[in-house]
């Protein structure tokens, strides 16, 4: 059964409860109400006889008293009979207007004194039938209950005509959301819901098109990093298949191997070996990170001496782009809680992403900064640029897995790389207990900085 027809049968079900409730109370209602004046009437045919009684002794006719209970009788139905005993000093007569035939009776009896002569009295046995006053009860409810039959019909036709239209109304996003579903399990990632409200139905919307959002750029993620991984294999691959090539061309014309060209084929093959080796690192230190298996060997270290390994390492390809590199941390700089090995490998990608957008003239530094927050002394380093700055777009991008931004486009220095390694330097960072930052303008450069306790 759809979700449609349960929330129809449901409210509709419930309005009916309600109503039957109602019509119950109503009904029961109405009898207390009917009980009660029942009562009343019985009370005021009980007067009625006791002043037509007074007024019979007064004017001394007792034809008038006869004469009003056979009134009454037509008046009121429920007065059975009236049994008269006259006392006087005359004598006792008795009289019974009405008869006891009725099954269901109740007798009450009065006495009536006349007020200017004492001997003279009235007795008044009066006969109420209970089946007349059950009878006027049992109609009334009859008429009630068929009242509210039609009205509760009426309402309930409307009930159901309300919860049909109020379960379309509910499910419609839902059956949106199914179609929408079905279609992104086609391949379709781009299709949105609309919603306006911001109830529970709009948050589920909303989620749904954020998750639709998500869905669309790991899609692009996935192609984006299938190209990346594809460039930066078949890149360093085609190269060393080219040199190798080159060298058994001339190993086959007789050319020395041991001759500088030869070497310095070597050489490249040797660089493009050591970019494949660090993609495939860069792999496994994500798989690491994903797994919760990123260790970090922390001890009292110098990073000075670590910033000034890496600088080195990068002059052969600064002087190559024209940037000037420098390690501005002081020779005294207080020693850290480290593992060199993996701080190395931050600098080196912070380092390599700079370089890779700063153009020829530009500079990059190391630079670091102490203070003291909560009773614990920090040094922050900052690897810093004159390169082209990124835009806020851009920042929000940063760190995540496979992420590049727009400034990742043809004309960039070097490799274009896949987007891991801002990923690994926040990881690295965070198990070394610190955190990692970026200020950075179009055209203002760029500026990493992250912190590590120091000893």
């Amino acid at each position: 059964m759809k979700i449609r027809a349960k929330l129809s049968l449901l409210v509709a079900g419930l309005f009916t409860v309600s109503l039957g409730v109602l019509g119950w109370s109503l009904v029961a209602l109405q009898k207390r109400h009917m009980a009660y004046d029942n009562a009343d009437r019985v009370a005021i045919v009980m007067n009625s006889v006791e002043r037509a009684a007074r007024d019979a002794l007064l004017q001394k006719d007792d034809v008038l008293l006869v004469s009003y209970v056979k009134f009454l009788q037509l008046q009121y139905p429920v007065l059975a009979y009236c049994r008269i005993r006259w006392v006087s000093a005359s004598g006792v007569r008795s009289l019974m207007v009405g008869s006891e035939g009725a099954a269901s009776l109740t007798e009450r009896t009065t006495l009536v004194r006349d007020p200017m002569d004492g001997t003279r009295k009235v007795t008044l046995a009066v006969g109420i039938d209970q089946g007349k006053l059950q009878e006027r009860i049992d109609d009334e409810m009859r008429r009630l209950t068929r009242d509210l039959l039609r009205l509760f019909g009426i309402a309930i036709i409307v009930a159901v005509l309300f919860a049909d239209w109020f379960a379309r109304r509910l499910t419609r996003p839902l059956a949106a959301l199914s179609d929408a579903a079905a279609q992104i399990a086609k391949g379709k990632l781009d299709v949105r819901l609309q919603w306006s409200s911001k109830d529970e139905i709009g948050a589920l919307v909303e989620g749904f098109n954020h998750m639709s959002e998500r869905l669309e750029d790991l899609d692009q993620l996935k192609r984006d990093f299938v190209s990346s991984v594809t460039h930066e294999l078949r890149s360093p691959l085609g190269a060393i298949e080219s040199f190798l090539n080159l060298i058994e061309s001339k190993s086959a014309n007789g050319q020395a191997a041991n001759s500088p060209q030869v070497w310095e084929y070597f050489g490249r093959i040797k660089a493009n070996v050591r970019r494949l080796s660090g993609f495939i690192n860069d792999l496994l230190d994500v798989a690491k990170i994903e797994r919760g298996k990123m260790e970090c060997q922390l001890k009292p270290m110098k990073i000075q001496e670590v910033a000034d390994e890496v600088t080195q390492f990068f002059e052969a390809k600064c002087k190559e782009q024209g940037v000037a590199l420098a390690n501005r941390l002081e020779p005294n700089t207080p020693e850290i809680q480290g593992d060199p090995e993996r701080l190395r490998q931050v600098l080196v990608n912070l380092i390599s992403n700079a370089l890779k957008f700063t153009p020829a003239g530009g500079h990059v530094w190391i630079q670091g900064e102490s203070y003291r927050e909560g009773g614990q002394r920090y040094l922050e380093l900052a690897v810093a640029d004159t390169g082209r700055g990124m835009d806020e777009e851009d920042l929000r991008r940063l760190f995540q897995k496979f992420q590049q931004g727009k400034n990742v486009q043809p004309g960039v220095a070097g490799p274009k790389g896949t987007g891991l390694g801002l990923f690994i330097v926040k990881s690295i960072v965070e198990s070394h207990g610190g955190k990692v930052s970026v200020r950075s303008a179009p055209g203002k450069g760029t500026q990493f900085l992250f912190n590590l306790r120091m000893v």
